[in-house]
């Protein structure tokens, strides 16, 4: 994890960034050991004391670092430090530190500064389901006119369907074989097309019906 080192290294060189920061972490697929190149992203979460600005100057420290890594992209998350005792309803509510939080506190490295996992309240799957249902349902109108942003949410709904019926882990091949067991052919080939090098070859009338049709489908059930 050379990359890794040189971010830390950028990091302590820097009065600014050291003194900005709270904690910067690397979560996700990298971690858990799914990461798969020319697909993932590398999914950083920074904490950060009480100055935004430096966001841009570790953006390019994060970039300069792993162009070894062949990622698709950095994906920079960063949250205030006094909101951390409360994500849910202080700054962003990110999914990682909300209701795929056990994944994010199973398969986190800290790359600067301290741990979060004991600032986190926690929270547990099933308690969240209903919120993350209605989020999904209002980003649909968010993501309209943006094919990338809407590939996004209907992969992220057919990965929510597979842990609604099983899925064990936010592992690539959990979610799959979750999805192939329960048969949702729409639902497995979205998810294919983004394992496939994310290939964006679905219009939005037919993302926007995926979605819709199983988050209230869903919410109806959970209801009943």
């Amino acid at each position: 994890m050379e990359f890794l080192e040189c971010i830390k290294k950028r990091i302590i060189q820097d009065d600014e960034l050291k003194n900005g920061l709270y904690s910067l972490i690397i979560y996700g697929s990298f971690v858990r050991g799914d990461f798969l190149e020319n697909v993932s992203d590398l999914d950083f979460f920074a904490v950060i004391i009480k100055d935004e600005s430096i966001i841009p100057k570790l953006k390019q420290v994060l970039e300069d670092c792993i162009k070894e890594v062949n990622a698709v992209e950095v994906d920079l998350a960063w949250e205030y430090l006094e909101n951390i005792g409360d994500p849910l309803r202080k700054g962003v509510p990110f999914k990682f530190l909300t209701i795929y939080q056990e994944d994010f506190l199973e398969n986190h490295i800290v790359v600067y500064g301290k741990d979060i996992a004991d600032v986190l309240p926690k929270y547990k799957f099933e308690d969240l389901l209903d919120w993350r249902i209605e989020r999904i349902l209002k980003l649909i109108k968010r993501s309209k006119g943006n094919t990338k942003l809407m590939h996004i949410l209907a992969g992220e709904t057919a990965r929510l369907l597979a842990l609604i019926n099983g899925a064990k882990s936010l592992r690539k091949n959990d979610i799959m074989n979750i999805l192939e067991k329960i048969q949702d052919e729409e639902a497995i080939e979205i998810y294919r097309a983004y394992l496939d090098g994310r290939k964006l070859k679905f219009d939005e009338n037919f993302l926007v019906r995926f979605i819709e049709s199983r988050m209230t489908k869903t919410k109806m059930e959970r209801q009943c």
